[in-house]
């Protein structure tokens, strides 16, 4: 009789644990369906968190690489800044020795001007007295000189050439010899005689048959015939001048001396 009290309670212990199993087990099912979908958003969140570190990762090489070419950049910047400033500095000296050149020429175009119209006239003044040969082409190329000088349009530097250009010409005269045909007057006629410029030192003429020679006098500033030895003596320059003839010594008046 005293044993059905601790049977009853133990029935009564495994009806209750029959009772709790269900619930546990039903428990049990639910927190493993919570662990899963926490493990499941863990996966997910972990991925998406190593996708932005990849892309992170990504983007930090890409600017870093953009950072090292902007300082590569600023670099070459500086470089060529420090270049430019060099430049400049020469463009700067450059530019004062030009104005200061510019200043110079200024002053030597107002002296030179003057200067060359005073060139011209002493130009004119020699060929007046000097020898008189190719007249007509000298007084034409002065009077043109003189037209190219009082011209509003010829700059400076164009006056200055053409005054040169006929000073080289005047004293290439001065060299060498030349026969040329002009036309002198004697008593009143015209006659075209042979010509011989022996540099500046004399001029000579000879008519055409032979008959006639003379020389100018710088000292009368005329014409003077010659005859005898001196006669000949100009027809044997004629001869060795247009290589009729092998070169020689002849004699001739000069500078108003005896023939």
């Amino acid at each position: 009789m005293e044993r059905k009290p601790v049977f009853l309670t133990a029935v009564l212990l495994f009806v209750f644990c029959l009772g709790w199993l269900p619930l546990a087990f039903s428990a049990s099912v639910e927190s493993r369906q919570k662990i899963d979908e926490t493990v499941k958003e863990t996966v997910v969140i972990q991925k998406k968190t190593t996708n932005l570190s990849q892309g992170w990762q990504d983007e930090r090489r890409v600017l870093a690489d953009a950072t090292h070419a902007l300082e590569l950049e600023i670099k070459l910047l500086e470089a060529r800044r420090e270049k430019l400033r060099g430049y400049s500095q020469q463009r700067h000296k450059e530019i004062l020795r030009l104005e200061t050149g510019l200043k110079e020429m200024t002053e030597i175009g107002i002296r030179l001007e003057p200067f060359l119209d005073e060139l011209v006239g002493r130009i004119e003044s020699f060929q007046v007295a000097d020898l008189p040969f190719s007249v007509h082409e000298r007084e034409r190329r002065l009077a043109d000189l003189r037209q190219v000088l009082n011209s509003y349009d010829a700059d400076l530097a164009e006056k200055l050439r053409r005054v040169m250009e006929v000073l080289k010409i005047e004293a290439g005269f001065g060299r060498g010899f030349e026969v040329s045909e002009e036309s002198l007057t004697f008593n009143g006629a015209e006659t075209t005689v042979r010509m011989l410029r022996l540099g500046r030192v004399g001029l000579y003429y000879l008519s055409l048959d032979g008959e006639r020679a003379g020389w100018f006098n710088r000292l009368t500033k005329n014409w003077e015939p010659l005859s005898g030895a001196s006669n000949e003596a100009v027809k044997e320059a004629l001869r060795m001048t247009l290589k009729q003839r092998a070169f020689d010594l002849v004699r001739l008046p000069v500078a108003g001396g005896q023939p």
